[in-house]
């Protein structure tokens, strides 16, 4: 079996042979206690999503001419694609429902004519009682 420490020295020499320029101590390494400065980006910030007027060119023109002739191309195509199945798809789920609320309603519907019903009749045996006692008077 191998020592442990000459594999090491094997993966070394190994790497050294295909990149022979990267000798890098380890002073060059920064560790979470020294202070490295970031590099100074030219690039502008990612956060700016869409560039300003000042920053437009001709290309960002195109690209945004380019992106509002293809919605405005397939717009109409994709409107008429989902309409149909749109429509059978509501359709299936209405005559599906339909049914159900049709009983629902009109049950709702026989207990409001039943009480209507019974308080008008409460209504009448009042008013006749007291139409009967005053005539009794």
């Amino acid at each position: 079996m191998s020592d442990p420490k000459d594999v090491v020295e094997k993966a070394d020499a190994f790497l050294k042979r295909y990149h022979p320029a990267a000798t890098t101590t380890r002073d060059d390494v920064p560790v979470l206690t020294e202070v490295v400065a970031e590099p100074r980006s030219t690039l502008p910030p990612s956060d700016a999503t869409a560039p300003s007027q000042s920053a437009r060119t001709p290309l960002t023109d195109l690209e945004e001419k380019l992106r509002q002739s293809l919605l405005d191309a397939i717009a109409p195509r994709v409107a008429s694609i989902l309409e149909e199945p749109l429509r059978l798809r509501v359709e299936a789920h209405l005559k599906r429902a339909l049914p159900a609320l049709a009983g629902q309603i009109k049950s709702d519907i026989e207990v409001l004519v039943r009480e209507a019903v019974s308080r008008a009749v409460e209504q009448e045996i009042v008013r006749l009682r007291g139409a009967s006692r005053n005539g009794r008077s």
